[in-house]
């Protein structure tokens, strides 16, 4: 039985109307449970209810399509109906959410909802795969899969195809599972590091730049070489301890995969010049019980997610060619 792979990108309400404004549906369709993607479907929404975008809607990487869009929601959704073909099961990481915002947007322009008769959270059923019952964010059980960080996470079609591929790894167990909420949540078993040996690994130097931001993004800083055969690796994403006495953390880590050698952790070092500039120093660490143990207070803090420059120009692009963008997205 094929299924459907759903992820919403939305603005939140902050105003007098209650109103989960739907900017963008993505979805797949897939034979089965991690089985292959057959067809893709997405489409940005015009906003029209609220007149600001909320801080997390604002961090979108593709806003400025759904600004641009013509398409409303009552189209848009019409246009996802027939995509649907009939088809009622759903898939979802998360089982709420998405379909709270689907139902809630219906009811506001007073359109039938699309038929949902079953809903398969996979966020619950991975959660209990790796032995915990927090709610895992979709970008960690890719980095836990080893999953490449080919495509911005929180474009809606991107975020379903990443949750059909972290599919491939839950089984049949874990999609039956629900939990029992009288426990204690564990915390997100870390990722598996390679216990291989290497040499000790010369730091690199990373800016001098204008901000932490400008050297976290840096391409010079995220993408570290395998310690062991020099392969490149990349790294899309910082985590980082709440800092104590600082304006900014200055320890990042993150982790990167060779696909011959496993994953590797990577450590980012930032400090401020007396002319105002910053300046990292990116290193591959031996794996120690002192390290770990920052790693772990890095992983339960902060995110900083990267912006790549290729993506600036990207947006740069759709901002100066609104056309084509409404052209595709129509």
């Amino acid at each position: 039985m094929q299924m459907i792979i759903l992820d919403l990108e939305w603005n939140r309400s902050y105003d007098k109307k209650p109103l989960d404004e739907i900017l963008q549906i993505g979805a797949v369709r897939v034979t089965e449970i991690g089985g292959p993607i057959v067809d893709t479907f997405s489409i940005f929404i015009r906003p029209t209810v609220h007149k600001r975008f909320d801080p997390g809607a604002r961090k979108l990487p593709e806003l400025q399509a759904s600004v641009q869009s013509t398409v409303e929601f009552p189209a848009a959704l019409e246009q996802f109906r027939a995509w649907c073909g009939g088809e009622t099961a759903f898939a979802a990481w998360g089982g709420g959410d998405d379909f709270k915002a689907l139902r809630q947007n219906c009811e506001y322009w007073k359109i039938p909802p699309v038929p949902v008769e079953t809903v398969c959270d996979l966020q619950m059923a991975f959660s209990y795969l790796v032995g915990t019952e927090q709610q895992v964010a979709l970008w960690r059980a890719a980095e836990y899969c080893g999953i490449p960080d080919v495509f911005d996470y929180h474009n809606a079609l991107n975020d379903a195809m990443y949750t059909a591929v972290v599919a491939g790894w839950i089984t049949p167990e874990a999609l039956a599972y629900r939990p029992d909420k009288r426990k204690k949540p564990r915390r997100l078993l870390s990722p598996r590091l390679s216990k291989l040996p290497f040499p000790r690994q010369s730091r690199r130097k990373v800016g001098p730049l204008s901000s932490p931001a400008d050297v976290l993004n840096a391409k010079a800083g995220r993408h570290p070489s395998c310690p062991v055969c020099g392969r490149v690796g990349s790294v899309s994403r910082w985590s980082f301890a709440r800092p104590r006495g600082a304006a900014v953390p200055l320890v990042y880590y993150a982790v990167f995969r060779c696909q011959e050698h496993g994953r590797f952790l990577c450590r980012l070092t930032l400090t401020a010049r007396e002319d105002g500039a910053w300046v990292g120093r990116r290193s591959v660490p031996a794996i120690t019980p002192e390290l770990m143990q920052e790693y772990e207070a890095a992983r339960q803090g902060g995110t900083h997610v990267c912006r790549s420059g290729a993506g600036k120009r990207r947006r740069h692009q759709q901002e100066a060619k609104p056309a084509a963008v409404l052209k595709k997205n129509a």
